[in-house]
């Protein structure tokens, strides 16, 4: 006969099920804690990691600024959830793989490794804004920069890279190159050599650009030694103004170039040669930038290859002085002008205003030449001492001279 169940009366069941929901409720705070007491608490300085950046050089696209990024991250949890997490699991990312072209993106900061049970509250910053620009290639020629004096007072005439070098690197910063240089010490030097250089890219402030590669990045360099000297340079024209306009003048800045040689050659050179200023048909005046030739065996210094030519033009005046004495020149040894039949002259001359402006009657001498001459009389052209292309016209041109 089965034993009789003991009767659970209502009152006791229900004090059964409420004990064993508060034993619940208990053993549920003792592992997640206490649901309505949520704490914050902050993360500082978590590394934000670029991924795929390896997908831009792909598309000849980098980074216009390589530098470190740091997320500020602010959470929410129980205590019992914020003293779990593991630091070292969270990260903060941002993808670059979208990225097709140069340009400035704002992407999403995405923070990962936190647990479920762990909210974000506040994060700083949210995204990045991350610049990317072009990858290119240019050629570029060597300035060669130089330190020290060689021996026996001798000067470098020549410093030149054989060859140039290729630079790669972001658009913006090959944009930014003022010159690409290597050094040269040539303390000492007693003769012409040949150096292997390493070259660096720099700005117009001087300052290094770094983000640049250089192939080669050291370059082949001969030096060459000599004398120095200043050389005056001749300028002429070629052709005639426009009808009515006369070129007044000729201007080279610097007049004089420093040219470089050995002793023996530099010693020859008395003048630097230039091509004729084509003037035909200029009716004003106008200046020119010319590259000078140097002679064989010869170089320029500081530049001096350069000048710069102005070739006044003007449209022409004419202007009369009356001279009022004829005087001889060259009689030969105790000879005498015995007479001279014209005592005036009127010289007409025809030029630019600025300089016949200038001229006054007694700057201006009339003459003949009685140069060989033995005694007689004689009918000679009368002369001046200006220039014959001012001289228009000399009345009378000829006057007779009695040599005794």
């Amino acid at each position: 006969m089965a034993a009789n169940k003991k009767k659970i009366s209502l009152r006791e069941r229900l004090f059964r099920i409420l004990a064993s929901v508060g034993i619940a409720i208990t053993l549920w705070f003792m592992v997640n804690g206490n649901a309505d007491m949520l704490i914050t608490q902050d993360f500082n300085s978590i590394p934000i990691t670029l991924n795929k950046v390896e997908s831009l050089t792909e598309k000849n696209l980098v980074l216009a600024d390589d530098k470190n990024y740091y997320l500020n991250l602010q959470v929410k949890g129980t205590d019992k959830n914020l003293r779990n997490v593991n630091m070292k699991e969270v990260t903060a990312e941002v993808d670059l793989s979208d990225i097709e072209a140069k340009g400035t993106y704002h992407l999403d900061v995405e923070v990962k490794g936190l647990a479920n049970s762990v909210i974000i509250s506040s994060m700083n910053p949210t995204s990045l804004s991350i610049e990317v620009d072009n990858i290119i290639k240019e050629n570029l020629d060597v300035v060669i920069l130089l330190e020290g004096k060689p021996a026996n007072d001798l000067s470098v005439i020549s410093a030149e890279s054989l060859e140039q070098v290729e630079v790669e690197g972001p658009e913006a910063s090959i944009a930014r190159i003022d010159k690409i240089t290597a050094t040269a010490d040539v303390s000492g030097l007693e003769s012409d050599t040949t150096r292997h250089l390493e070259v660096a890219a720099y700005d117009a402030t001087g300052d290094p650009i770094t983000d640049l590669e250089i192939l080669p990045n050291v370059v082949k360099t001969e030096i060459v030694l000599g004398k120095t000297k200043s050389i005056g340079i001749i300028p002429s024209t070629t052709g005639s103004p426009a009808n009515g306009y006369i070129v007044t003048g000729v201007q080279v800045e610097p007049s004089k170039v420093l040219v470089g040689a050995n002793e023996a050659l530099l010693n020859s050179i008395e003048t630097i040669p230039m091509d004729p200023i084509d003037v035909s048909g200029q009716s004003k005046t106008f200046t020119k930038d010319i590259n000078l030739t140097p002679p064989v065996g010869c170089y320029f210094l500081d530049d001096g290859g350069k000048v710069k030519v102005t070739v006044s033009i003007e449209s022409p005046v004419e202007k009369s002085f009356t001279i009022d004495k004829v005087s001889t020149k060259n009689l030969g040894t105790g000879l005498v002008a015995a007479k001279v039949k014209d005592a005036r002259v009127v010289v007409k001359l025809e030029g630019a205003s600025s300089i016949l402006n200038s001229l006054n009657a007694s700057q201006i001498e009339a003459f003949v030449d009685c140069a060989n001459l033995p005694p007689g009389e004689y009918e000679l052209p009368i002369q001046t001492n200006l220039s014959q292309s001012l001289v228009k016209s000399i009345t009378p041109a000829k006057t007779t001279v009695i040599i005794e």
